[in-house]
């Protein structure tokens, strides 16, 4: 009788926790990103620490479909793990044609620039490739300016695939 009591209780407080930490989790929003509920029961269990932050970098050389998918991906990343306190990086490698996105008088994509915004205020780093600004006469003045230069794209991601990210290519 105790024993049943006992694991009744423990059921009993274990339910609470989780419908507490359930109703508590906050809720992210970005721009023309809707929301999407997790299923009750639905989840990655512990395999993301607290301790251990997941990695990711996106390699994004389109303009169009390839990035707005690797932008709807990487915010809804942010969606699940910033609400459970799970850390996270993320870093976007925007090189050939997908660095005219990076432009901030770019009228033909400035449609991105509020989830940009968005992003980098969770914390996206977004990375664009030198090589393709020179290649396609860009200026690095008219990037935004959260928006950081690097050598190359392609070396970027081999570096962050090097230090432990998870390396992703979404394709047309």
């Amino acid at each position: 009788m105790k024993r049943s009591l006992l694991l009744f209780i423990i059921f009993s407080i274990s339910l609470t926790t989780y419908a507490a930490e359930k109703s508590t989790l906050e809720v992210i929003d970005f721009p023309n990103i809707p929301e999407i509920a997790v299923p009750e029961g639905m989840g990655y269990g512990n395999f993301f620490s607290k301790q251990k932050p997941a990695k990711i970098v996106f390699g994004v050389s389109d303009p169009g479909h390839q990035l707005k998918e690797s932008l709807t991906n990487a915010a809804y990343t942010i969606k699940y793990l910033k609400p459970r306190n799970i850390p996270y990086e993320i870093e976007l490698v925007l090189y050939g044609k997908a660095i005219f996105t990076a432009n901030s008088f770019n009228e033909k994509y400035a449609s991105y620039a509020a989830l940009f915004n968005e992003l980098n205020k969770h914390g996206v780093v977004f990375s664009i490739c030198n090589n393709s600004l020179a290649a396609l006469d860009q200026s690095a003045d008219d990037l935004y300016e959260f928006m950081q230069i690097i050598p190359a794209g392609i070396l970027q991601i081999t570096k962050k695939q090097m230090q432990g990210f998870a390396y992703i290519h979404n394709t047309k």
